[in-house]
């Protein structure tokens, strides 16, 4: 059969795909969902799947990430541990929080270079505003490489230029419903935000490792 994701040959009854690493769910229909509408169905079966790890995992995050400059290491962790289950790799464990320091260095300097880019651009009126909110959204993806791969912040503002030109779409979607996803929970007297922001992350990881080749796979 064809992987709904990169569109490669793959074994009949796969669940994951071993070119793109994707999660396989129903493939699209003709003439119904998209791409992305496939990805989504796949990331609320992994969500539902794991839903009792990922609160646990996502509330103790919550209670360490307010320690500044360590949040880095725990942020890398937290993604880490979401790809693990988006790649079915594993369960979430919370200890997955406290293993990512081995990225630390690049993540933090990538973070510190888009923050001050971005406080630079809100200085300039309405358009720095508009402007870092596009800066924000170009660079997200090159994250996910330093926390994935340990790769320098040369290599992932690179590959983060370029996956963007490559699925604009395909990153927008899953930037603004990811981000949506998370807010929403955030609105929802806070609480909710254990319950949404893993389901966030994983519509990020997923378009990751859809547009990401040579990604670890596991076919059954």
């Amino acid at each position: 059969m064809q992987c709904p994701y990169c569109k490669e040959e793959i074994l009949d009854g796969a669940i994951k795909c071993k070119h793109c690493g994707s999660m396989l769910g129903p493939p699209p229909r003709p003439g119904g969902q998209g791409v992305f509408g496939a990805l989504f169905e796949t990331v609320v079966r992994i969500w539902k799947g794991n839903l009792a790890d990922l609160v646990l995992l996502t509330l103790i995050f919550m209670l360490v990430v307010w320690i500044p400059i360590a949040n880095i290491g725990f942020i890398a962790g937290y993604v880490r541990s979401i790809i693990k289950v988006s790649r079915g790799e594993g369960t979430a464990q919370v200890g997955d929080i406290f293993n990512a320091w081995d990225c630390f260095p690049n993540l933090f300097l990538y973070v510190l270079i888009n923050l001050i880019i971005v406080l630079v651009l809100h200085g300039v009126p309405f358009f720095g505003s508009i402007a870092s909110i596009a800066v924000g959204f170009v660079v997200f993806p090159g994250a996910f490489l330093i926390i994935d791969r340990g790769v320098g912040i040369t290599e992932a503002y690179k590959w983060s230029f370029e996956t963007i030109q490559t699925d604009f779409a395909g990153w927008l979607a899953a930037y603004l419903v990811g981000n949506v996803i998370f807010f929403a929970g955030a609105a929802v007297l806070f609480i909710g935000i254990i319950f949404t922001a893993p389901l966030g992350q994983l519509i990020f990881i997923q378009q990751y490792d859809r547009v990401k080749s040579g990604t670890p796979t596991i076919i059954i």
